[in-house]
């Protein structure tokens, strides 16, 4: 396992070169204020939602049966049974979509092709991006309530009573999650090397790993396909919409700095005068 271990990371270091060649200027800014108001607001957020999570009361579980032909007709035909191998399947791939940018650009770094104000700026906006993720997540599971497809067939799992989990189907946080991580990482990636060979490589496999998590809690009978539509599009946008912002914020220090350099106020001593000058 340890040579295993180290051959992939032989390799991934052998292809570093190639992986980050066209590196540029960051187009990523942090800004204190603008940071602190979104980091404030996503802590504030994601802390309602697990403060209601635990002290709202939701319809508790009555024994009774869920008629599944209540259900749209493609949401119906790919539910399926509750399985736990595939759902902790799901549990492992979606751990990997959100570690999938912190392998990435942790390699860049410590070959020297990011900076340390590159790596900061990219935690901040990633760590940002999830607080968002999850208080919007769970805050639709709770406002939604809709019973995941496990409960209309035998064998549901038992244990996802007491906690009301049986009843936030919809969004899929798994799939939200795997596609913050390959939305971040994609936007990003291609952000910053612009012209990388690796662009494509990097995109495919970091949606794959998402939609192989997707189709693996659609398999384990813990969401339908919607669900997992619904989670994919809002995972998009969180893990495209931190970096966005951000970048509009680089433009516009960008723009203020060749404005300053444009209205320079030049000045000058010599022995016999004085000479100013103000460039427009």
């Amino acid at each position: 396992m340890k040579r295993y271990l180290f051959l992939i990371s032989l390799l991934f270091q052998l292809l570093s070169a190639e992986l980050f060649a066209q590196t540029e200027k960051s187009p990523f800014k942090l800004n204190p204020v603008a940071d602190g108001i979104i980091l404030g607001a996503g802590i504030a957020f994601t802390t309602s939602a697990v403060i209601a999570e635990k002290t709202l009361d939701f319809p508790e579980y009555t024994e009774r049966s869920y008629d599944l032909d209540s259900v749209n007709f493609i949401d119906r035909k790919l539910s399926q049974k509750y399985n736990r191998t595939l759902d902790n399947l799901g549990t492992a791939t979606c751990t990997v979509s959100l570690a999938l940018p912190f392998a990435v650009y942790g390699a860049g770094f410590f070959n020297d092709f990011l900076s340390t104000e590159d790596i900061l700026t990219l935690t901040t906006m990633y760590v940002e991006a999830y607080l968002f993720d999850y208080g919007a997540k769970n805050f639709l599971k709770m406002g939604i309530r809709r019973v995941r497809p496990y409960m209309y067939y035998d064998g549901y799992p038992k244990d996802k009573l007491d906690d009301y989990d049986f009843e936030f189907s919809s969004p899929s946080g798994h799939t939200t999650d795997s596609f913050l991580g390959a939305g971040f990482l994609s936007y990003t990636f291609c952000r910053y090397f612009p012209e990388s060979k690796w662009k494509i490589p990097v995109i495919a496999a970091s949606y794959s790993v998402a939609i192989g998590t997707a189709g693996l809690r659609i398999a384990s009978g813990n969401h339908f396909l919607t669900d997992t539509i619904f989670g994919a599009a809002l995972g998009t946008v969180c893990g495209i919409g931190v970096p966005l912002v951000h970048e509009f914020i680089a433009l516009h220090s960008e723009k203020k700095e060749t404005a300053f350099k444009k209205g320079s106020v030049h000045f000058s001593v010599t022995p016999v005068s004085v000479n100013w000058k103000i460039a427009l």
